[in-house]
């Protein structure tokens, strides 16, 4: 009994430190709820590479897109952001690219500072994409190679 006077001060300060320490302003691993759009740039987020299931138009040389490599990346908000490619410098050379997408949709995606290739259409399937875009040349460029294209991309980074 005569050592309370000491120790309850004591107790007193170590549950008001306690108590200080509890954030009352939410829990940082909260759900975060997001639109369609904000959940389909997260799925687009990382690195897609491996290609497969090539489609090509007629006389177009095989291999074009065998080394494509392309990196979509999203801001704080959760909305696209960066876009950079690599494999495929003839159809996809960016310059600080950007990507959005068009309208409403979660399938279409402009390209911006990307030429000359301006907008892709994504199909995402689990750990895969398929990627189309056409290509309708440069004026007064050659002809061959003009049309179609597809190829399916894995998720090789994040």
């Amino acid at each position: 009994m005569k050592y309370t006077h000491i120790l309850f001060p004591w107790l007193l300060l170590i549950y008001l430190v306690m108590m200080t320490g509890c954030d009352e302003h939410g829990d940082p691993q909260a759900e975060i709820n997001l639109n369609d759009q904000q959940k389909a740039a997260v799925s687009m987020r990382g690195t897609w590479g491996q290609p497969s299931q090539v489609t090509l138009p007629e006389g177009t040389t095989e291999g074009v897109l065998d080394s494509l490599l392309l990196e979509f990346r999203i801001s704080d908000a959760y909305a696209p952001s960066t876009f950079n490619a690599a494999g495929a410098g003839y159809f996809f050379s960016a310059d600080n690219g950007l990507w959005n997408w068009v309208g409403e949709s979660n399938t279409n995606i402009a390209l911006s500072n990307v030429t000359p290739i301006t907008q892709i259409e994504v199909i995402k399937e689990a750990s895969t994409i398929r990627i189309t875009f056409t290509y309708e040349g440069t004026e007064g460029a050659r002809t061959s190679g003009l049309g179609a294209y597809g190829v399916t991309l894995k998720k090789t980074g994040p």
